[in-house]
């Protein structure tokens, strides 16, 4: 059995990122025996298992707010709960336990996918599709009374002419799956766009509103304007603000719809009731049939706009809706029982590198045919 000494040390070096790859497999392969004995925080009751969980997640959050991990440091969280059990003096309850086999860790996959990348298409009025990413910058288009032009970092912006008369036309952009998109709003407001996402918006905000509307997800930075609110209007809500940085998401396929709020306030009428919500900084508000409030890490509910996966509790269905679209691939987990995932991962690392991290922190196994990925069982 591996000592309690040579343990600290491997947790250790694996959280400091000098960890040699033997000594990354050597603690793998003690995780990997470790999983398949559930038995052996058995004599743990709730309340210990809890305030053993706290001040472990406490202590490597921090750890991970200093830098990117691109490893996946949930089997270390689960390795070093146990070392504090170990050191808790319950080494005694599984002393005599046989070390169980390790899980393969042969590489399977024949294929690998890459990341997402910035890609997006602008349907205009009159049906014209742009693909944005063919376009060189410069001036795309000219529409009642705007000027539509791609800038050289890639985003589009529009230029407006004096006239006061102008009937809006209305534009969509469209994310694919595999994709995101900055965009920069007439009235100047900026909105980044998650994967397989569309915007409608005017090609001018005249009279005394903006308004537009949101399919799938997007974190919307406002620009200030007192006399004339601003309103998202996404699946079974209506949001208006004045000026604020809040995130929407509201992909068709996955309820709740959930309004999070970083900066300044924002007002959110649930359309079947008609009822207003206030929301301040910190909190999120979740609407299915019903409304609920609570205060969350923004941190989490904005990691696809800083490039990051943090899995916090995440349910498995969740998950895989979240690689499906950022990898545009189909992911088969149908039968798989509800699990729970924690963790964080750069957006910019392969499928295989996310699939590796999941095996690793469950039974789970992943093959991958073409765009094709299949989950079962080890």
């Amino acid at each position: 059995m591996i000592s309690k000494e040579r343990l600290e040390y491997l947790i250790t070096a694996c959280q400091n990122l000098e960890a040699s790859a033997a000594e990354q497999e050597e603690l793998d392969y003690w995780y990997a025996s470790f999983e398949l004995d559930q038995d052996f925080t058995a004599a743990l009751n709730a309340a210990e298992k809890s305030a053993v969980e706290a001040r472990l997640m406490k202590d490597l959050d921090s750890r991970i707010k200093k830098s990117v991990w691109k490893w996946n440091w949930q089997p270390y969280a689960a390795a070093a709960a146990v070392l504090m059990v170990l050191t808790a003096g319950l080494m005694m309850y599984k002393s005599n336990r046989s070390v169980a086999p390790a899980i393969s860790k042969v590489k399977k996959y024949q294929n690998d996918v890459a990341p997402g990348k910035n890609r997006a298409f602008l349907t205009l009025a009159d049906g014209t599709k742009i693909d944005l990413n063919d376009k060189n910058s410069g001036l795309l288009a000219s529409q009642s009374g705007a000027k539509i032009i791609k800038k050289a970092d890639g985003t589009i912006a529009y230029e407006h002419t004096a006239d006061k008369n102008i009937v809006p036309a209305y534009n969509t952009i469209s994310i694919p799956k595999g994709g995101q998109y900055h965009l920069i709003l007439p009235d100047g407001s900026e909105v980044w766009m998650n994967a397989h996402s569309s915007l409608k918006y005017p090609s001018v905000f005249a009279g005394n509103k903006r308004e537009v509307e949101l399919m799938g997800e997007a974190y919307f930075q406002i620009a200030h304007d007192q006399n004339k609110p601003f309103s998202v209007r996404s699946s079974g809500q209506l949001v208006k603000v004045l000026g604020t940085h809040f995130n929407i998401n509201s992909y068709p396929e996955q309820e709740p719809v959930k309004t999070t709020l970083l900066q300044g306030s924002i007002s959110l009428q649930q359309s079947a009731t008609g009822k207003s919500y206030l929301l301040k900084p910190g909190q999120q508000a979740s609407l299915a049939a019903t409304v609920a409030i609570k205060t969350v890490d923004t941190e989490a509910a904005i990691a696809w706009k800083e490039g990051l996966f943090i899995f916090e509790n995440t349910d498995i269905k969740t998950l895989m809706r979240q690689l499906e679209r950022w990898y545009d691939v189909d992911i088969n987990y149908s039968g798989l029982p509800d699990k729970r995932f924690y963790g964080r991962i750069s957006r910019d690392v392969p499928l295989s590198e996310v699939l590796d991290m999941l095996e690793a922190t469950s039974n789970l196994k992943f093959q991958i045919a073409g765009r094709r990925v299949t989950a079962g069982y080890q």
